[in-house]
């Protein structure tokens, strides 16, 4: 979530984004509404889905008013669109198999199962109704059963030996399979023409509400406003957007990497089936910013979706047949009083099930193929270096520098001097590695300066204990720290509260060649320390399990560089509240070439002015540079009071 002002550049692009995802929605209503053909409601419903998962991409862009009115209609219409969408697929797919099997030699059944349909008050829109006990008419019933036995008959005219009680053998023959399948059928066409009505509820309530017309308009609006401006949509605060944003969405999908290869995880695989949906979507939506550098990557996402996506399909399938079978006994006792043609039913949908089982099998070890082969491609890391190497912003030539804070703790002086000092150095991306807030007198002033800067931040464990301070038991041991929390909870807004809910333990880049990890404590906890103190064994433990070539952490409040088994560890000293004996707030900044770590200090306020000493510690020769140090400069004093104005014009 943004703080303070949108950016013109990211909302123009957001709204131009948007305007495409309606435009090709509002194409399909008509058709849907004629029901036609089933893509008509597919195309609907994956741009549908494509417009909520953009609209809390772009939420500061739009009134609060205006967003949740969008979201709310569009959600309704997709919801709509969903069960009649997946009720298509799985009548298209059961055709299918009927058309594999393809044997007309018998008597249809179809006409048979329809009668017991209507005639037993069948009701589509509940999964397999159960229906209420009728009486039938005794001569309508006659007539079934003489229908069914001459079907009976057809099937089994070579089986006069065969027992009474069919089984389903390993290749059964089609003409034991269709009646089954025919069955299962028509009760899911039957269902399908229930949702109809839903369909078209879901139309009207659309048209009625003027949802789409209000989005043309508003993002009109804001197009033509902006492009006369020529705002740049790939403007330093989209990049970082569209990195939060797909970095955020790897990782939940990594959530999951502990399960692929456990085939009986159906939860875990549908939740990853969702988590890479929502990936994929993340990814289209920013991947006009990257030309053509998320295509490769995206393709790669998109196929590991559809393997999840078949995999799911199954587990829908394996988990409604039983369910089926047992709706369907029922229906057919109340209607003959006996089960003699349900045992025609059954080796149909016994099929169905050790097809679906074998396939899942199959699928599942696709799955893990697939995994396995993307991680050996490298498709994670290629992709975590194609949203990465934006970043820095800048110009053909010019050197990457990247500035590394931490521990702010609500310290608004110490940050704008320390952001002011890194500019002034040459860095073109901050990041800060958590507990923003906390201890000082400024925690929304403080976040808002990050948010504009667009500094890419990780939650600290400070960060986290204030969020949650209204859920801490009140004890002897904890009463100061429990006030203390409280009263830091009291004093950031409700914007500041959702701002920092929205930052994730952990971000990995990839900048110039390496492997970055940012996080507040440890890659282990966040709440373990990570300085000069920290034994070299359990740097080694950390170094090999981390993944990263540069892992930077904060939390000690003490500056610490040091080299492990190939891995740098980086602690970036405190902006707010440092703990090594200088009062300066310290920073670290990163260079590339030669890969060099150098920790600053900078003095603001009334802090007396010594100097910045910047130590350097990388892979070249340790060098050690003193700079004189000067007031702080007026963009130091205008940054602090720009925010500090916003404050107090806001309190009247």
């Amino acid at each position: 979530m943004a703080m303070g002002a949108p950016d013109p550049g990211t909302c123009l692009y957001g709204a131009g984004y948007l305007s495409d995802l309606l435009e090709a929605f509002s194409a399909e209503v008509e058709s849907v509404r004629a029901a036609d053909d089933i893509e008509y409601i597919h195309r609907m419903r994956v741009a549908s889905r494509r417009i909520r998962a953009a609209l809390p991409l772009f939420k500061d862009c739009f009134s609060g008013k205006e967003y949740r009115f969008w979201n709310k209609e569009v959600r309704a219409i997709t919801r709509a669109l969903g069960a009649a969408r997946d009720a298509d697929v799985q009548i298209a797919f059961l055709r299918s198999v009927v058309g594999t099997i393809g044997e007309r030699e018998r008597p249809s059944m179809r006409p048979i199962f329809l009668l017991m349909g209507e005639d037993t008050g069948f009701e589509p829109a509940p999964l397999v109704p159960v229906p209420k006990r009728e009486t039938a008419h005794k001569t309508l019933k006659k007539r079934i059963y003489l229908v069914f036995a001459r079907i009976k008959d057809s099937i089994m005219h070579n089986g006069a030996n065969r027992p009474q009680d069919i089984t389903v053998a390993a290749d059964p023959s089609p003409r034991y399979l269709l009646p089954g399948l025919e069955c299962l059928l028509l009760r899911l066409q039957q269902r399908r023409a229930g949702l109809q009505p839903a369909v078209i509820a879901g139309i009207d309530r659309l048209e009625r509400t003027g949802v789409v017309e209000a989005m043309e308009d508003a993002l009109a609006g804001y197009l033509e406003r902006e492009e006369c401006r020529n705002t740049d949509v790939r403007s330093h605060a989209a990049y970082v957007r569209a990195f939060s944003h797909i970095s955020r969405q790897i990782d939940e999908v990594f959530r999951f990497e502990p399960f692929v290869a456990m085939p009986d995880r159906t939860v875990e695989h549908h939740a990853m089936r969702i988590a890479v949906k929502h990936l994929r979507y993340t990814m289209e939506a920013f991947q006009g910013l990257y030309g053509d550098g998320l295509k490769e990557p995206l393709k790669k996402v998109m196929h590991l979706q559809d393997v999840l996506g078949e995999l799911h399909d199954c587990d829908v399938w394996l988990g409604f047949l039983p369910e089926f079978l047992d709706a369907e006994r029922e229906r057919q006792r109340e209607y003959f009083g006996h089960l003699d043609f349900f045992r025609l039913v059954e080796p149909g949908i016994h099929h169905l099930i050790d097809d679906r089982a074998r396939q899942r099998r199959e699928l599942h070890a696709l799955l893990v193929r697939t995994w396995a082969e993307q991680k050996e491609e490298r498709l994670w890391e290629r992709l975590r270096e194609a949203i990465s190497t934006p970043l820095p912003g800048r110009e053909q030539g010019a050197p990457t520098m990247v500035a590394l804070i931490g521990d702010v703790h609500a310290n608004l002086p110490a940050l704008a001097a320390v952001l002011n000092d890194a500019w002034a150095r040459g860095a073109t991306l901050v990041l800060n590695a958590g507990d923003s807030v906390g201890g000082g007198p400024a925690p929304n002033e403080v976040l808002q300066m990050l948010a504009a800067e667009n500094v890419i931040s990780v939650v600290g464990n400070y960060d986290r204990d204030v969020l949650g301070a209204r859920r801490i038991r009140k004890t002897s041991e904890n009463r100061k720290r429990r006030k203390a929390l409280r009263r830091a909870r009291r004093s950031l807004s409700r914007k500041s509260r959702r701002y920092l809910r929205t930052l994730p333990e952990r971000v990995r880049l990839r900048l110039f060649g390496k492997r970055i990890l940012l996080t507040h404590g440890s890659p282990a906890s966040n709440t373990e320390y990570i300085s000069e103190n920290t034994a070299s064994q359990r740097l080694k433990d950390l170094a090999a399990a981390a993944d990263a070539d540069v892992i930077v952490t904060g939390h000690s409040h003490r500056p610490f560089a040091a080299e492990v088994g190939g891995v740098w560890f980086v602690n970036t000293g405190s902006v707010g509240k440092p703990d090594d004996g200088d009062s300066r707030a310290c920073y670290a900044l990163l260079r590339p070439d030669p890969f060099t770590i150098e920790h600053i200090s900078v003095a603001y306020g009334e802090t007396p002015q010594e100097g910045a000493e910047m130590q350097g510690e990388g892979g070249e020769p340790d060098t050690i540079k003193t700079h004189n140090s000067s007031e702080p400069t007026p963009q130091q004093s205008d940054r602090t009071a720009g925010v500090q104005q916003v404050d107090v014009e806001r309190q009247r």
